[in-house]
């Protein structure tokens, strides 16, 4: 199968991969044009680029040309190289350039073209001077041109100026064409805006088709530098910028589904859950609807209720549901391009609450969907002595001496609801200075409101904390039955100890 797809690709012309494109030609006889259409060769090669810097790696491949690659391109990256051109004259150089510091060792430390030079008061990277003069370096492309096609794709071409370095068909020899790209999304252009320099292409010829991976709505910029053996002269200047077309709405919504049902205080709840779909534009929010139908004497009427979720949550808990109804569950994502939203359509799933029980939760993961706030989460969760003891974990402030970590119980399951009726009303608290805290005596299948404000200087306490929903979960009725003599009273004096230390 590998083997009828490779050769299908060396009579293609042309291959495009996401996020950089190469292009090759069937007269091409050296090895990497047509090892980077293998999957293998292709990882190997952005492997370079992402350790090494990308003109180094296209010099390199071009001193390599028909050598075992994986040898010769390992020796040629990490050897010393020396960049072609001088170092500047020291009332030349910008205050950044003469900067007090050991920025390098060598040429091969600075990015791109620049040199390591030393000056009066440290070594930094230069831009080199003298490389006009250079005839063994190719020129610098000029006239970027751009041609947009009907479809998602761009011809790139550009004029390579007349070079000594020439090969037997008019050609420079062994010359690689390195395409870099930055964009910018939005309707508007704003150079200031424009992301970095990356590497798009890579090409032996002076032209390119760049096929996938050009988003809808976004501006783009291309440069192009011509590298051979010796190095470079730099690249050209940026083409002009230009516009895809307009981003699309997002995709619906994708595995709509209901789990974690379970009966708190009479009344059901379930986690809406869903993957987020693919989308031009960045998600800015989703919209979750439930809908009922409520049958009454006279005529019939529907009840939508309606909750925004944030664009990094791809789960809500339903709560206070009844029990013998149909609901008509939704989600529609929201993405934000300049000033406009843009909607995707619903992913819609029905829900007979009367069936529930098929829907309910058989593990902790499955059955909870917490309101994560600002770090705050629960690590992990374990039975103690037929209690639940849960660690929480949130990130550390450097303005806080201490925190304060209060916790209560908001509701149980009917059959973990305990003989005080108030015991829910109570609210307990722990100081720590450690940026996790272990709650202690949770009621299996209750679920628990957990707070968690800094302490900040003179015992000042923040006003507003993190907070968190979870449901302690994790042992099985009856289990601390089965435990033994001594485990059972291992558990009791662990349990007196706990009141004298604690207070409960």
């Amino acid at each position: 199968m590998f083997l009828i797809w490779g050769l299908l690709l060396l009579r293609t012309p042309t291959y495009a991969a996401a996020g950089n494109s190469y292009q090759t030609s069937t007269s091409f006889k050296k090895w990497w044009p047509w090892c980077l259409l293998l999957p293998g060769c292709l990882a190997s090669w952005t492997k370079y680029v992402e350790e090494y810097d990308s003109m180094r790696v296209a010099r390199c491949d071009a001193r390599c040309g028909e050598n075992p690659p994986d040898e010769c391109m390992g020796i040629c990256l990490t050897s010393n190289y020396t960049k072609p051109g001088l170092c500047p004259e020291q009332n030349s150089m910008s205050s950044f350039e003469a900067a007090c510091l050991d920025a390098c060792t060598g040429d091969s430390h600075c990015p791109d073209m620049a040199k390591c030079c030393t000056h009066d008061c440290g070594i930094t990277c230069m831009h080199p001077i003298s490389l006009d003069g250079r005839s063994d370096l190719p020129a610098i492309p000029e006239s970027v041109q751009i041609l947009q096609q009907k479809t998602n794709q761009v011809l790139l071409s550009w004029r390579s100026p007349h070079s000594a370095v020439r090969g037997a068909n008019n050609e420079d020899a062994g010359v690689r064409y390195l395409v870099e790209e930055r964009h910018l999304l939005g309707p508007r252009y704003f150079e200031s805006r424009l992301s970095s320099w990356s590497v798009r292409h890579v090409s032996r010829k002076p032209h390119a088709t760049l096929r996938d991976g050009l988003r809808m709505g976004h501006w783009y910029q291309f440069r192009v530098a011509a590298i051979n053996s010796n190095g470079s002269r730099g690249y050209s200047k940026p083409s002009r910028p230009f516009k895809t077309k307009e981003p699309r709405n997002p995709k619906v919504p994708q595995n709509l589904t209901v789990s974690g049902a379970r009966v708190v205080n009479d009344k059901l709840r379930i986690n809406l859950r869903w993957k987020q779909p693919s989308s031009d534009a960045p998600i800015l929010f989703y919209r979750v609807f439930w809908t009922r139908m409520i049958h009454g004497p006279t005529n019939d009427s529907i009840l939508v209720y309606r909750r925004t979720v944030p664009k990094d949550k791809t789960c809500y808990e339903l709560k206070n549901l009844e029990l013998s109804c149909q609901y008509f569950l939704q989600v529609q994502a929201v993405a934000i391009y300049g000033g406009e939203r843009l909607v995707s359509q619903k992913a819609s799933k029905v829900f007979n609450s009367t069936d529930y029980g098929k829907f309910a939760a058989t593990g902790r993961r499955s059955r909870r969907c917490e309101r994560h706030q600002d770090g705050l989460h629960v690590r992990r969760m374990i039975c103690h002595c037929g209690e639940i003891k849960a660690r929480l974990v949130w990130p550390a402030n450097a303005n806080a001496d201490r925190y304060n970590v209060t916790w209560r119980q908001e509701s149980c399951s009917a059959s973990s609801r305990t003989r005080d009726p108030d015991s829910h009303r109570k609210t307990m608290f722990r100081v720590t200075e450690k940026s996790h805290c272990d709650v202690l005596q949770l009621r299996n299948n209750c679920t628990y409101v957990a707070n968690v404000r800094n302490i900040l200087g003179k015992g000042k306490l923040e006003e507003h904390g993190s907070s968190i929903e979870f449901l302690a979960t994790g042992c099985h009725h009856g289990r601390h039955k089965e435990i033994g003599q001594d485990k059972s009273s291992q558990c009791k004096s662990k349990s007196r100890m706990r009141r004298q230390y604690f207070g409960f």
